[in-house]
């Protein structure tokens, strides 16, 4: 179990690297959360529980996050499309929650994969490396 002093290291760090950070590296690092919160609450389905505080945080992270970030004056069809495929993400995040869908959470982290992928790449090489650290990195375990 790490020390708090540890503990308070890593949030510090956190805090430091998204304060500094560029938008499209805040993208990755709202994805590396979504991926996060959806693979506890697909968990929490496994083991029988409802998973609320998991869902409920994808669910803002997207709401607030990703969508939020789109400007389709600027972006035009790939911000529309991007905006089809959050809200889609949104309306299964809850049908998993109501049905208790493992599922379902999984097929949200599928479709959502590719395009945190695409984001990777277009990452500065230092936060790429970083997020494919099996701790930060997106496992594929559906």
């Amino acid at each position: 179990m790490p020390s708090r002093s540890a503990r308070a290291y890593a949030d510090s760090s956190v805090q430091t690297s998204v304060s500094a950070a560029e938008p499209g590296d805040l993208i990755v690092l709202i994805y590396e959360r979504i991926f996060d919160h959806l693979k506890l609450a697909k968990r929490d389905l496994e083991n029988g529980e409802y998973g609320i505080e998991p869902f409920t945080k994808a669910h803002d992270l997207i709401q607030q996050g990703l969508l939020a970030a789109l400007n389709p004056e600027v972006g035009g069809d790939v911000a529309l499309n991007l905006e089809a495929i959050y809200e889609w993400s949104l309306r299964e995040i809850i049908n998993a929650r109501v049905s208790k869908s493992p599922q379902k959470v999984a097929e949200v982290i599928d479709v959502l994969t590719p395009l945190y992928e695409a984001w990777v790449s277009l990452a500065p090489k230092d936060l790429a490396v970083s997020l494919s650290m099996p701790e930060h990195g997106l496992a594929k375990s559906n």
